[in-house]
């Protein structure tokens, strides 16, 4: 009797330890608790942008940390706490740059290297105004456009400002070329504002005089004249958008550069993706001849109904030891039943 009431115990505290360890699983994973030493840095900004305590920190994209805290200081800086894994190296030359992560008020703190010393910064360094930028402003930037998007549909304004959202935090020499441009040419019409309301008015009086004509004429012509009053009556609203396009453009054109250094960053991780694929080209292929095979097996699992039935052959439990070396304990397993060898 003892010896079986022993090893119901044992398979319960078994059981339980496992079902503890999934529990933590789970909760980790859907709490983003980081089980790894975090290091804590400073930032100092002039306008941090609408970001929040605890809104990611990101490199290239991935994340390494979260924001802390933020304070301001008496000279109406910005003070900025965030911390980083413990494997992140950041050094006197990175730059912390405040990036939008979607439209609905979301912000990230993206960490970029830029010029300057290679020196490595210690555990509550701050990085100065001149290693930290804002995230541009999208207030001035969609008032500029305020006129175009008065005739749009809202879904059609919202993807034409994520699309410019997303084209100023990642493109470079190519729209600041092309803005450049539009600068010039919106400059040009500003200036001319005065003679194109005096082309509509003539315009109009003559469009006016050809509708006596006939009387299919006249229909053509009251149509074309009802138009050409349309747009005089909103000129206003046209010199307005392109002087707010004017300045928009000229601010845009030097934030734009911004982009250049990521956008070589990517293509650079590209081709070193590209090589390491090349060099193993056969393991490459094997793996996609034999997922068909794979999820067939999958697939069987799941043929008596809407889940899938697993056993637990083997339970390790993974441990970091002596100089990041990873140790694994096994806490279960048996090799009998489903799980024999075969």
């Amino acid at each position: 009797m003892r010896l079986g009431l022993s090893g119901i115990i044992v398979r319960l505290a078994v059981f339980g330890l496992t079902c503890g360890l999934a529990a933590f699983a789970l909760v980790g994973i859907f709490a983003n608790l980081r089980l790894q030493s975090e290091t804590t840095y400073r930032a100092l900004f002039s306008n941090i942008s609408g970001l929040k305590e605890g809104d990611f920190v990101r490199i290239a994209g991935v994340e390494v940390g979260k924001v802390k805290r933020i304070a301001v200081q008496p000279d109406t800086t910005v003070l900025v706490d965030f911390s980083t894994e413990s494997s992140v190296a950041l050094t006197e030359g990175t730059k912390a740059v405040i990036r939008y992560q979607n439209l609905i008020g979301d912000r990230f703190l993206a960490l970029e290297e830029g010029t300057g010393s290679t020196t490595r910064l210690k555990p509550g360094d701050t990085l100065g105004l001149a290693q930290t930028s804002p995230a541009l402003d999208l207030d001035a930037l969609i008032g500029g456009f305020r006129p175009l998007f008065r005739v749009l549909e809202p879904r059609e304004v919202n993807s034409l400002a994520e699309s410019l959202i997303a084209a100023l935090q990642g493109q470079g020499p190519t729209i600041r070329s092309f803005l450049a441009q539009t600068a010039t040419v919106t400059a040009a019409l500003a200036d001319r504002d005065q003679l194109i309301g005096e082309v509509v008015d003539n315009l109009q009086t003559v469009l006016s005089s050809l509708g006596e004509q006939s009387g299919q004429l006249d229909k053509t012509v009251t149509a074309l004249a009802d138009l050409t009053k349309a747009l005089a009556d909103r000129r206003s609203d046209v010199s307005t958008g392109l002087a707010y396009a004017d300045a928009a453009a000229s601010e845009l054109a030097e934030l734009l550069g911004q982009g250049r250094a990521p956008l070589k960053e990517t293509v650079h991780q590209a081709d070193r993706v590209s090589e390491i694929l090349n060099s193993d080209l056969n393991r490459l292929d094997n793996v996609l001849h034999t997922l068909p095979d794979k999820y067939k097996l999958i697939g069987a699992q799941g043929r008596f109904g809407d889940y899938f039935a697993f056993y637990l052959c083997d339970a390790y439990l993974k441990l970091n030891g002596k100089g990041g070396q990873p140790v694994y304990i096994k806490i279960a397993g048996q090799d009998t039943g489903r799980c024999a060898p075969k």
